[in-house]
């Protein structure tokens, strides 16, 4: 392992923050994001609203800056980004409606525009169905090899599956636990979802300005899609094996 990279974590993941860091572009695929609250102020670079064009879902660029939200989920999770790595950069991709429901059509055009755009982190705080494996999965594994990380969180209610992209090896998968600090993880061995973080009694930023608290699995994902855009910010060739591997190893076992 790198010398300054182990330096770092045996000092806690924090301790990246004194390293020159690169920018770092994450995908928050979502109900959008407000972009004018104040803690997300120019951390937006580009907006997308997925809508149906003809016959089909496409990725449709909107304003930065505006209140893009159309339900406060996104907004929330990319604060807990945008708080634990300010080296981050978000791509707004936004997939629900203002239900906060969205067709499984358009996720997957969300999704497949931001592996086409080479994002390198992409937070999915969304669960879908297992119908959509099929499709989601070579999706995922072409983002493995363009070397992006899927960073995505598990069913809030497990049915007979914890949710897709999360299952897959090819990502990241996030469950939520009450832990200390948003930089404490726990790891899992034997588990579809390998990873806990962060994701009770979150305090977050609010679309239309102000706070609040959210639970769920939803915000404990961008937890660990900050840490991640830390460490490939100050370590930008590292693997999605590699990444794993260093959030393993750091974490404590559940």
């Amino acid at each position: 392992m790198h010398t300054s990279l182990l330096t770092a974590l045996q000092t806690k993941f924090p301790e990246l923050l004194s390293m020159p860091l690169e920018p770092v572009a994450v995908a928050v695929i979502d109900s959008g994001i407000d972009a004018t609250h104040p803690d997300l102020a120019g951390k937006i670079q580009e907006a997308y609203a997925v809508a149906l064009v003809g016959e089909e879902y496409q990725a449709v660029p909107g304003q930065v800056p505006e209140n893009a939200d159309v339900y406060g989920h996104g907004t929330a999770v990319a604060s807990i980004i945008c708080g634990l790595a300010p080296n981050a950069r978000l791509i707004d991709i936004r997939v629900l409606d203002t239900r906060n429901v969205g067709a499984g059509d358009a996720l997957l055009a969300g999704f497949a525009h931001a592996v086409s755009k080479k994002i390198r982190i992409l937070n999915m705080s969304l669960a879908a169905r297992a119908t959509l494996a099929a499709k989601l999965h070579p999706l995922c594994e072409t983002a493995y090899r363009q070397n992006q990380l899927v960073i995505a969180a598990r069913r809030n209610m497990p049915l007979t599956d914890d949710g897709f992209p999360a299952e897959f090896s090819s990502s990241i998968g996030v469950d939520l636990g009450k832990l200390l600090s948003r930089f404490q993880l726990k790891f899992r061995p034997h588990h579809a979802i390998e990873f806990i973080a962060q994701g009770e009694e979150v305090t977050v930023a609010a679309a239309g300005g102000g706070y609040t608290t959210m639970t769920g699995t939803s915000f404990a994902t961008p937890a660990i899609s900050g840490i991640c855009a830390l460490l490939l910010g100050a370590f930008p060739d590292l693997r999605l094996f590699e990444v794993k591997s260093i959030l393993r190893w750091f974490a404590e076992e559940a």
